[in-house]
């Protein structure tokens, strides 16, 4: 079926309407599948910034570790600092780095899941009733998934997810954030403000060349426990699958009503949706 970015804008805008902007589901890679059951137990296995940035310093794995996780690393060319009353410059320092981190990040416990909004999923059919949908994933990547991110993969319902998180956090009376990873530039002026402001959404931008993760990332306001799990209850929509099967997948959504009409040529594959209201 052809459908135009339009088209599917204005689609997925609708259904968003009726469910959320945020992702369906929620995937959890696992490496064995007790570690798989652990997720569906609701008992989610965190780490630390500190271990993230160890792991790539050590073994040089860029992915499973990250030598710049929660750590603000700007090169400057130079610094001049200048009397504001009289435009004299009353010194200047040469290029360098500035670097930008705080010792109590490496507490919190960080759990990683793979997030994608119907917005980045990829449509294959779609009618009055309903639409198709699969994961935007290359061959390429169904490949070596199960080497990158794990064997087994939990597919996790979000709505339930997010309200346990918040229950949990509620119960504890701790703060949180749950959301997607921004992939940038370390001297992109939001990523930048987050650190100098000490705002917790410092804890959502990795480096550029990670996006292929596709990571929404929960860290909680609380020491990591002795143990790294957040045990935030059973969870009923959890379903464990081998990673290699989730090409086989479609999500498919169904709607009683659709607020614009649309138009099928010759009763052809080919659909087009009415620009009028």
């Amino acid at each position: 079926m052809s459908i135009t970015p339009e088209e599917k804008k204005y689609l997925v805008e609708q259904i968003e309407n009726l469910t959320s902007p945020r992702p369906l589901f929620y995937l959890k890679f696992c490496s064995c599948e007790k570690f798989a059951q652990d997720v569906c137990n609701g008992d989610l296995y965190g780490n630390t910034a500190e271990y993230f940035r160890r792991r790539e310093i050590e073994t040089g794995e860029r992915g499973q570790g990250d030598q710049f996780e929660l750590l603000l690393s700007i090169q400057t060319e130079n610094i001049t600092v200048i009397d504001s009353e009289t435009g004299n410059v009353v010194f200047t320092a040469p290029k360098g780095v500035l670097k930008t981190q705080f010792k109590e990040d490496d507490l919190i416990p960080i759990v990683s899941f793979v997030g994608i909004p119907l917005g980045d999923m990829e449509i294959i059919d779609a009618d009055e009733t309903h639409a198709d949908f699969k994961f935007p994933f290359t061959d390429d990547e169904y490949k070596t998934m199960t080497e990158r991110f794990g064997e087994y993969c939990v597919i996790l319902g979000a709505r339930e997810v997010e309200a346990r998180i918040a229950a949990y956090c509620n119960h504890f009376g701790c703060d949180y954030i749950f959301d997607k990873v921004e992939y940038c530039n370390q001297n992109r002026i939001d990523r930048m403000q987050a650190f100098n402001k000490s705002a917790k959404e410092r804890f959502l931008y990795k480096n550029s060349y990670l996006d292929y993760q596709r990571e929404y990332r929960l860290a909680v306001g609380i020491e990591m426990p002795e143990d790294h799990f957040i045990r935030i209850g059973k969870l009923s929509t959890a379903k464990v699958i081998k990673s290699d099967e989730l090409k086989n997948l479609m999500i498919s959504i169904s709607y009683s009503s659709y607020p614009r009409k649309i138009i099928r040529d010759n009763y052809t594959k080919d659909t087009r949706y009415n620009k009028e209201p």
